[in-house]
């Protein structure tokens, strides 16, 4: 007890005897426990610690599929659904995803998308008759007014009759785009009246098949999917005059290669998945320019260049923080903290992945054999 009581006064006295300047005093402390000349905490930086802290979980209680759900959307923080192909249903959620009901069930349709507007009035996206005997609903999107109790086909469709949809996306003021469809014929429909009405276009001169798209306005897009011509690469294509006329932007180098999934983070920063079906080498796509221009760059190879990745969904958080995974559930899914530059193992999450939706900051839900949801700590 003495030495503890005697070591403030020699330090005392030791200063007091040196030559040196003082030290500089102690930062004065905040009333939350900081020092008020503490370094700033950089939200990039912390963003990331939290996102490695989070961890993947499959949803207790959530549709399951001996494939893969299709998609996931979530309309609000709370009420979300899930569009199940392989189950010919739609389910929805009112808790945030701890309990499901299904609210459609309709066999012989493949249920491969789903989109809301708003709490109550929403679309689901049939990947359409003729791909397997067991599908044999020909009416290519449905539309529920009442938050999903009831759904039905879409009232008014002009054109070249749509095969089927793969993707429907909102492009603001109104706009709806819905796409299709895998192993083609490829079409695009449009409404621009929140689904009052829709008109088809076959653009299949452009592409083989259509599998996604973003728009940005009625008249501006990119539609992603393979190009025509047998040559079997994933393309994406632009449009500003909604469709009438494309240019390509992105080729992937890939032979037997197809675009899957877009996910723009931001206005200016985009990113493509790269479904490789032959012999590698795993690549995605990227854009830093609004999708004018696309740049190829590597994912992981396992050290086997010619193994191939069939990555079909791809999400990202911020520019810089997204996951990419397979269609293969033995392969591994990947992040990256840097836009790309580098991945790594993601250790918790599984393929198949076929859409990442992310609800806010802090909540994602991954759709595959199940629901997967990842809650981010606020930092």
């Amino acid at each position: 007890m003495k030495l503890v009581a005697a070591l403030p006064f020699a330090l005392v006295l030791a200063a007091a005897c040196s030559s040196e300047a003082p030290s500089t005093p102690a930062p004065a402390a905040t009333p939350d426990g900081g020092t008020a000349d503490a370094a700033p905490v950089d939200p990039k930086a912390a963003l990331a610690e939290a996102v490695r802290a989070a961890t993947w979980t499959r949803v207790a209680g959530a549709p399951k599929s001996s494939g893969k759900q299709d998609d996931v959307f979530f309309a609000s923080k709370t009420r979300g659904f899930v569009a199940s192909g392989p189950e010919s249903a739609i389910f929805r959620t009112d808790d945030g995803g701890g309990t499901w009901k299904k609210v459609a069930d309709k066999p012989g349709t493949f249920f491969r998308s789903v989109l809301f507007t708003s709490d109550t009035h929403g679309f689901a996206g049939n990947l359409g008759a003729g791909l397997t005997p067991s599908i044999d609903d020909k009416n290519p999107i449905y539309e529920t007014k009442d938050g999903g109790d009831t759904w039905a086909p879409v009232a008014s469709m002009t054109g070249p009759a749509m095969p089927g949809v793969c993707n429907l996306t909102a492009a603001g003021d109104k706009t709806l785009v819905a796409v299709g469809r895998t192993n083609g014929p490829a079409f695009m429909a449009q409404s621009r009246d929140d689904g009052a009405t829709w008109a088809t276009q076959d653009l299949s001169q452009s592409f083989s098949m259509l599998i996604d798209a973003h728009f940005t306005s009625a008249n501006e897009g990119l539609l992603a999917g393979q190009n025509a011509g047998g040559t079997g690469v994933c393309t994406i294509m632009r449009t500003t005059d909604g469709g009438k006329t494309l240019t390509p932007v992105f080729s992937s180098k890939t032979r037997n290669s197809l675009c899957w999934k877009l996910h723009f983070p931001s206005p200016e920063v985009g990113y493509v998945a790269v479904q490789d079906t032959s012999a590698g080498p795993p690549t995605f796509g990227k854009t830093t320019d609004g999708g004018k221009t696309w740049t190829e760059l590597p994912l992981p190879d396992g050290g086997n260049p010619k193994a191939g990745y069939s990555a079909i969904g791809i999400g990202f958080l911020t520019d810089e923080i997204g996951w990419v995974v397979g269609s293969d559930s033995k392969k591994p899914a990947y992040r990256t903290f840097d836009g790309g530059l580098t991945w790594e193992e993601e250790p918790n999450l599984a393929g198949p992945i076929n859409r990442i939706r992310f609800v806010d900051k802090n909540t994602v839900f991954a759709s595959g054999s199940t629901v997967w949801k990842l809650e981010i700590p606020a930092k």
